[in-house]
């Protein structure tokens, strides 16, 4: 084969596919835009006045009863299942006499809870609200509620935050540390609607619901059930405690001043410390707050010089060593006795046991404090008669107690 036989079959080869008009045309990549045919292209023009006209629109109106409602405590869960539709209405029916309420002082807010009307003055038309002393405190004890330190600002501003949503001047009339309460009086041009308390403590293991309002008074409500329990060196003798499940119950402040109330729409108490496991004031001690306020415009309280732990609220076990070895059961077991105090010199000691009252058997410090408010009558001193049993003698006596009436805090001294 010559050389130009074989260039001419390599130019046939190299020539490109568009010189041939028998070759295949190459494939093209195709690019397919898609559009929709309902769609439709704004403008920058069209944007801008959409927004001019929705900038001068007038806003929506809002309607209550149509918008999203996030609550502040959630009450529909699986705990509260079996008691969902009873405490619903008793909670409803609470809460149109639970008010919040707020301090300032020196223009600076001091604290935001809650309180309730507990009377009402026709002819003065002014109401009185029922709320917690820590309203207008300044300063917590430093170690424990017995060693003092607890500072107030009775002149401090109060507000009372209405139902209607309005406020009225709140003054404050009275407040007694020792049970932590603080009367308010404020002027109101209607009727009021007051609670209805359970004349009977609380039972244990019975349920109940805290409820308060928040800095938009809508309701917290947390369910629990009672507790008692021996108090701890940060507690007072007149509490019970709240028992809540997981999910219920926080520390919120809001609580503090509100209400405690049973599935028979009764006041059953007053907020005191909001916690899952914190306390409340039980009716009984609220009752005779009222009472003894009503009758003599102060709230004393006998200072003993002791401090102490029910036998009825020991484990078991301890209960019945004690009646092994002492034929003892109940009554009072002394924690401390303050130094100087009237019942270290008439001899009273540590482990030492009160069984009675001016002769009336003692079983709980929510007793011991119901038995020491009906022996104040505006008096400033008080001689009581206290049955001991002397655990080091195994002995019993019965020794005249007196003690001086006071609205502050007891300290006791080491």
């Amino acid at each position: 084969m010559s050389a130009a036989g074989v260039n001419g079959s390599d130019n046939k080869r190299s020539r490109s596919s568009r010189d041939d008009p028998l070759a295949l045309p190459e494939k093209k990549k195709k690019v397919i835009v898609w559009r929709d045919p309902d769609a439709w292209v704004i403008s920058d023009a069209d944007l801008a006045k959409m927004k001019r006209d929705e900038e001068s629109a007038p806003p929506p109106v809002k309607i209550p009863t149509l918008d999203y409602f996030k609550p502040p405590t959630r009450f529909h869960t699986a705990e509260l299942f079996p008691v969902s539709e009873s405490g619903s209405k008793a909670v409803l029916s609470a809460a149109k006499f639970l008010l919040g309420v707020s301090s300032s002082l020196d223009g600076e807010p001091l604290r935001r809870c809650s309180g309730f009307w507990v009377d009402w003055d026709e002819d003065k038309k002014t109401g009185l609200v029922l709320t917690t002393a820590w309203l207008i405190r300044t300063k917590d004890a430093p170690f424990s509620v017995w060693s003092g330190g607890e500072e107030y600002a009775p002149h401090a501003d109060v507000t009372v935050h209405l139902l209607n949503g309005t406020s009225a001047k709140g003054t404050l009339v009275y407040y007694q540390p020792h049970y932590d309460i603080a009367f308010l009086n404020v002027e109101v041009d209607q009727p009021i609607k007051l609670p209805t308390f359970c004349e009977k403590d609380v039972k244990f293991a019975e349920d109940i619901f805290r409820i308060g309002r928040d800095n938009s008074l809508n309701l917290r409500i947390t369910y629990a059930r009672a507790e008692y329990r021996n108090p701890s060196m940060y507690r007072r003798y007149h509490n019970v405690h709240f028992r809540s499940p997981d999910g219920h119950g926080d520390d919120n402040e809001y609580d503090n001043g509100g209400l405690v109330i049973d599935l028979k729409e009764k006041v059953v108490g007053m907020v005191n410390l909001p916690k899952r496991f914190g306390s409340f004031i039980p009716s009984s001690i609220l009752l005779n707050c009222l009472d003894s306020w009503k009758k003599y415009r102060y709230i004393a309280r006998p200072h003993l010089g002791m401090m102490f732990e029910a036998i009825k609220h020991l484990e078991p076990a301890h209960v019945d060593m004690l009646w092994r070895m002492y034929n003892i059961d109940h009554g009072l077991i002394v924690q401390e006795v303050s130094k100087g105090s009237n019942a270290e010199i008439l001899g009273i000691q540590k482990g030492d046991v009160i069984e009675s009252i001016n002769g009336k058997p003692v079983s709980t410090t929510i007793e011991l404090e119901n038995m020491l408010m009906s022996t104040c009558k505006g008096l400033a001193e008080v001689h009581i008669s206290v049955g001991v049993f002397h655990t080091l003698k195994e002995e019993r006596s019965t020794v005249e107690l007196s003690a001086k009436l006071s609205k502050l805090g007891e300290v006791i001294t080491s």
